[in-house]
């Protein structure tokens, strides 16, 4: 799994570098990929550790300490090199108090569309998703404790059909808040729980219904609302491949490069700004090469940052087994 994060992880930079697919934006479908893989994995993080009320601060902590290190090493490495050279872009407009609060902090960053503040002073603008990202967590444990991970999956889905047939902003609500996106995360935590496919898995039948959605979008001529046709493929690709991934085995290498797909992942638009500072254009060389550069960064922001806070968060998962 840890190849097709990394993976997943270069779409997402390919796509901020202008690279598209058939006319379609490769960066959504793998952030529809990774929604799946965080509730797979965080499935099992909760079941094993973290399944008593008493100990959820503790995944939190957890979360915290996977998500914040190297996303503050590259926001401010980010800071550093805009006041140094001048990034020059519509993210980086004037910074206010709470644009920099919001960008600390993560999860206001989810709700740029509602705020200029937030939406002017970006320094890492595809951490929108991890204010998602951050949003799901808080929420997870509390869900799989309960026992209503159905009931809340079916809501979610129903927010998402209301939002791709255009009761609502398609891309806000069905593709960038939490409301009409938990059930794409619950998918995941549905295939852990049962990883081979029959069509009662739940994950099968929404399955179905986004088919038939797909069906009724395209008769309709809503298909084309923004990012409609990138999230149902980003469901049926995901869905396929995590349902595989599931029944194999993992591997040192897969691991290692799985440990580079986060770094990847923050690190781009860094890259990107440095090479349009430099007047480097782009074509499929130096396309090719900014990918370079940010898995490079990602080895080394792994390695000086990840890894000693990864050997902690190891020790507190097996004090509560112990």
């Amino acid at each position: 799994m840890g190849t097709y994060r990394l993976l997943l992880a270069i779409a997402v930079a390919l796509s901020h570098m202008g690279v598209q697919v058939g006319g379609l934006n490769p960066g959504v479908m793998a952030v529809i990929s990774f929604f799946l893989i965080s509730g797979f994995v965080m499935t099992g993080l909760v079941r094993t550790y973290y399944m008593q009320l008493h100990s959820i601060h503790l995944f939190y902590v957890d979360r915290a300490a996977r998500i914040f290190p190297q996303y503050l090493f590259f926001l401010l490495g980010t800071l550093l090199c805009h006041w140094a050279l001048g990034f020059k872009s519509p993210f980086l407009g004037e910074a206010t108090l709470f644009g920099l609060f919001a960008n600390v902090t993560v999860i206001p960053m989810d709700f740029y569309m509602f705020s200029p503040a937030v939406a002017q002073t970006m320094y890492i603008p595809q951490a929108w998703s991890l204010g998602l990202e951050l949003m799901f967590y808080l929420m997870f444990p509390l869900i799989i404790i309960g026992k209503v991970r159905m009931s809340t999956l079916l809501l979610s889905l129903l927010v998402w059909i209301a939002a791709a047939f255009g009761a609502m902003n398609a891309d806000i609500w069905g593709y960038r808040l939490l409301p009409g996106t938990l059930f794409m995360f619950l998918l995941g935590s549905c295939i852990y729980d049962a990883r081979k496919p029959s069509l009662r898995h739940p994950a099968v039948l929404v399955l179905l219904v986004g088919i038939g959605c797909a069906v009724a979008l395209s008769v309709t001529g809503k298909l084309e609302s923004p990012y409609n046709r990138e999230v149902m493929l980003g469901l049926l690709v995901g869905v396929v491949v995590l349902f595989y991934l599931a029944q194999t085995g993992r591997g040192a290498w897969d691991d290692w490069l799985g440990n580079l797909s986060y770094g990847v992942f923050l690190c781009h638009f860094l890259v990107i700004w440095l090479f349009e500072t430099m007047g480097i254009g782009r074509n499929a060389w130096t396309i090719g090469l900014m990918v370079v550069v940010s898995v490079v960064l990602a080895y080394a922001s792994y390695m000086g940052v990840e890894r000693p806070v990864l050997q902690w968060r190891y020790r507190l998962r097996k004090k509560r087994v112990g």
